[in-house]
């Protein structure tokens, strides 16, 4: 038993299946499908048994799957203490934000770990929540920040706060689709954000809730870009509160429709693996800093 047998059986079982798997760990589903045949044969027990959905655990895989992990953890710390030996040891941390963190605790997140860290380089990615979770699954982030709920087995996730969203209109129509809520939201149109953003999930069930299917025409990914949109008149949106409070702060002809008002959780997440790593560690500890002082003070 090699440490890539045990690096692709901790990967279906976190995943449930061969396809996701494989991506998880940038190789192909045969090579995947071989490692668990090998480990297998070495351990002479079956480690998992195929079902409808994909890959399910069997009793001795449940068993046998928090000692692999714990192995994995132990070599993960090894390499990182080992690359620290080096002389100009630089580390690297990548984390995954997303536009409505407010930017004051992005600072203060960058200064916690800047006093703690001094020789670690932080890279800060700005992404969409959906893409930020699965390359953290993918390991090719160390942890980032997510809206809703968590689906994968291999990620942690920490819940931070519930972040509150309104829907906004242009102000010309905030009459008359206040005059005939919910109806009337499906009778203008809307702008949209992609499918891997939070705010995008969070719009569609709130439709589906509603039983309306109003037009989107637009796709807008970029937060500022997507209020001037809706002042323009071009369509409605839903946006963080302090958002929409800080352009109508600013003057744009916008007005928060406050009925349906969401809430979206924010959550903190990281790969399993990393569980002990001493950057991650620190950025948990900052998170709690800052998010959660009163975890810290307990």
């Amino acid at each position: 038993m090699d440490l890539n047998q045990l690096k692709s059986f901790v990967a279906v079982a976190h995943q449930g299946n061969l396809t996701q798997a494989a991506e998880a760990l940038h190789l192909s589903q045969p090579a995947v499908s071989a490692q668990i045949k090998a480990i297998e044969k070495n351990l002479d027990i079956v480690l998992f048994e195929r079902n409808a959905q994909g890959m399910a655990l069997t009793r001795s895989g449940a068993a046998f799957l928090p000692q692999a992990e714990a192995l994995l953890q132990h070599m993960h710390q090894l390499d990182q203490f080992a690359a620290s030996l080096a002389e100009n040891y630089t580390g690297q941390i990548d984390v995954g934000l997303i536009y409505p963190l407010p930017g004051s605790k992005v600072a203060m997140l960058t200064q916690y770990l800047r006093q703690r860290l001094p020789q670690v380089q932080l890279n800060c990615h700005y992404k969409l929540s959906g893409d930020i979770i699965n390359a953290v699954r993918k390991k090719e982030l160390h942890a980032g920040f997510f809206l809703g709920p968590n689906p994968y087995r291999n990620v942690h996730s920490i819940f931070l706060e519930a972040m509150d969203y309104v829907l906004i209109a242009p102000q010309a129509w905030q009459a008359d689709i206040e005059a005939a809520l919910p109806k009337s939201l499906n009778q203008y149109p809307w702008i949209d954000m992609s499918p891997a953003s939070g705010s995008h999930k969070q719009l569609q069930k709130l439709w589906r809730e509603l039983r309306i299917n109003p037009a989107s025409p637009v796709l807008c990914d970029q937060p500022k870009a997507l209020l001037d949109m809706v002042a323009s008149g071009i369509g409605m949106a839903l946006v963080p509160q302090h958002d929409a409070a800080s352009a109508i702060a600013r003057g744009l002809p916008i007005s928060i429709i406050q009925q349906h008002a969401q809430q979206i959780e924010l959550s903190f997440v990281y790969a399993i693996e990393f569980e002990q790593d001493p950057m991650v560690l620190a950025l948990k500890n900052g998170v709690h800093a800052i998010w959660l002082p009163e975890s810290m003070a307990a």
